[in-house]
């Protein structure tokens, strides 16, 4: 993904942002730009946790669950953008659902967590406050397969 978008992405006031890509893996090298500014940047994947981009061989210690990482980023007080990969399928669970949906509500501190999937759709009760974005090859499969 361009530099540019993820900069415009990251400048709204969106909290909950999900970028659908066909490569979390390269969606997730797109953000070291940030890094390099001096942004936390952090990335999770289920049963392995939670790492900060520069440093992705230690993991955070207690990050390994949807639970876990979402009360992580609750009590965080810093600045920090939160990478959640393929982490769509725990939205449809109640608490973590509420969860999210505290943390997009704390004005006290800039978080912003950006789910990266494949195309999907996430619960109605997030619409309002979930900003979704494609990248060109999956805009490109998502129209394709609507139109056949």
């Amino acid at each position: 993904m361009q530099a540019e978008h993820l900069e415009k992405l990251i400048a709204t006031d969106y909290k909950l942002i999900a970028i659908e890509t066909a490569s979390a893996i390269r969606t997730i090298h797109d953000f070291q730009p940030f890094v390099r500014e001096g942004k936390a940047v952090y990335a999770w994947e289920q049963n392995k946790g939670l790492h900060r981009l520069e440093a992705s061989h230690i993991n955070i210690p207690k990050t390994q669950t949807p639970e876990m990482v979402l009360n992580y980023i609750q009590k965080s007080k810093h600045f920090g953008i939160y990478l959640l990969v393929d982490f769509k399928q725990n939205l449809y669970n109640y608490e973590i659902l509420n969860m999210v949906e505290q943390i997009s509500h704390d004005n006290n501190y800039n978080k912003i967590i950006i789910f990266i999937n494949d195309y999907s759709s996430y619960p109605h009760k997030l619409m309002k406050t979930l900003l979704i974005t494609q990248e060109p090859e999956v805009k490109e499969f998502t129209l394709f397969t609507e139109v056949a």
